[in-house]
């Protein structure tokens, strides 16, 4: 009687760690990283700083990624605590949520240089599009220090350890994310899935309106949110203002190829990617119609070897924009003309979402309608991201649900798996990401400074 009880209590805890180990995850937030050098105007090296994000999809236990995968030093996470927020832009956050992030077991971490590092699993109760503050405490920074510019979202900081001080003053704000990658939730029942937003300064927000949330990929999570059929789905903004699609990668403007295996590959469980790719590669970088359709192409192909299912987006008009000419005009339309008559089967999207016809003048096709214009000619504002957001027709999330199945399961099953839940984790070395994130032309010469870029501020 006592080998039959210890030999179910030993299958028991078997099966419990089995159980552990098989936990599988969604991203509700994300943002791409980069390296412009820019710092906040006040030293963070032993300050905290309280950064505001606003996620899609609900979970009750979380993991966090956190990032300096361009530093060239180690980067010192003292104290990270996370908690709801009291208001978007107030820099106060409710007390009864405030919560420890640890790593490992610990409350504070090093990141090597070069790296990422995944916290551990902590619960945490987050409703559907919650406004969620990450608070970090830093010890040592590098000099090339890793983030996001433009968050369209203001952070706050203050001196000394402040993690879980409910109100931060606004003497030190920025509109800048730095360390904070992404927010992943569990979902053992895999039922949850998420959309890439994926392109350039149009996608991450320009003209929209700070700390309000209303960029266009927010207003699609607020409608996927608002629809029985499409709640499962997440929204992860990939976008980079001023880069490319097609070009050699380096961190102060990560190309869309480039940063493929960073920026998608290693997002988690991916179903779908919206693109809107191309203006900076035709108004900056001078790249030709046949270039800049192979980069489509290529992109698409690395899509459906992960199963992601692609949906394109001709380029937005921008003939009132400074940079514009006949010659440019004509690269943009030939572009376009492909993306909008290339079925799949040739090599062409799964299918097409037409920003650009819902923003374009009626009377003119290759202008941006006044009134849905940021004023340059080429941004939407916050009118243009509703009109832009509002236009896409949500079946194309629904009737997709049983494609791809078979793939999609053993793409969850082996990129997904947490296999460790006690141990964080470091997932990319400068040479892997140099390896796996240049896609290089010969005959492309790369600019560093374009009109995009240097006004997406």
């Amino acid at each position: 009687m006592k080998i039959y009880l210890i030999l179910v209590l030993n299958l028991f805890i078997i099966n419990a760690v089995l159980a552990a180990d098989e936990l599988f995850f969604t991203g509700t937030w994300s943002s791409s990283q980069y390296n412009k050098g820019e710092l906040p105007d006040i030293d963070l090296q032993g300050n905290s700083l309280r950064q505001i994000v606003k996620v899609s999809i609900p979970g009750e236990q979380l993991r966090f990624h956190f990032s300096n995968i361009y530093g060239k030093e180690e980067l010192e996470l003292k104290s990270v605590h996370v908690a709801k927020s009291a208001g978007q832009g107030t820099g106060s956050i409710i007390m009864e949520t405030d919560t420890e992030i640890t790593f490992n077991g610990q409350y504070n971490v090093s990141i090597p240089a070069y790296a990422d590092i995944v916290s551990d699993i902590i619960p945490f109760s987050l409703s559907a599009l919650d406004e969620v503050a990450i608070t970090i405490q830093y010890g040592k920074i590098p000099f090339d220090f890793t983030g996001h510019t433009s968050s369209r979202t203001y952070s706050f900081v203050e001196l000394g350890n402040a993690v879980s001080k409910e109100t931060f003053s606004s003497a030190h704000k920025f509109l800048h994310w730095f360390t904070i990658a992404a927010i992943d939730v569990v979902d053992n029942e895999k039922k949850t899935e998420a959309i890439l937003c994926y392109g350039d300064s149009i996608t991450d927000g320009r003209g929209s309106t700070n700390d309000k949330q209303n960029r266009w990929p927010d207003v699609l999570s607020e409608r996927l949110q608002s629809h029985p059929a499409t709640r499962h789905l997440a929204i992860l903004n990939q976008a980079i203002g001023g880069s490319s699609l097609y070009g050699q990668n380096n961190p102060v403007w990560p190309t869309g190829l480039g940063r493929y295996q960073k920026d998608v590959a290693e997002q988690v469980n991916v179903k779908y990617m919206i693109v809107l790719y191309g203006v900076n590669d035709i108004l900056y970088s001078q790249r030709a119609a046949p270039v800049l359709i192979e980069g489509l192409q290529e992109l698409i192909k690395r899509n459906r070897e992960r199963g992601i299912i692609t949906y394109g987006n001709p380029i937005l008009p921008f003939k009132t924009n400074d940079d514009w000419t006949e010659e440019k005009n004509k690269i943009k339309e030939t572009v376009n003309q492909w993306i909008l008559n290339t079925p799949a089967n040739e090599g062409g999207f799964d299918a097409i979402i037409d920003f650009a016809s819902v923003v374009a003048d009626p009377n003119d096709a290759m202008v941006l309608k006044a009134e849905l214009s940021d004023g340059d000619g080429l941004h939407p504002n916050y009118l243009g991201y509703a009109a832009m957001g509002n236009s896409i027709d949500l079946e194309l999330f629904i009737n997709n649900e049983n494609e791809n199945e078979n793939e999609n399961e053993n793409y969850d099953e082996n990129e997904n798996e947490y296999e460790d839940e006690d141990e964080d984790e470091v997932i990319n070395s400068d040479e892997e990401n140099n390896e796996n994130n240049e896609f290089d032309d010969s005959e492309v010469t790369v600019v560093n400074e374009t009109e995009d870029s240097i006004n997406d501020e």
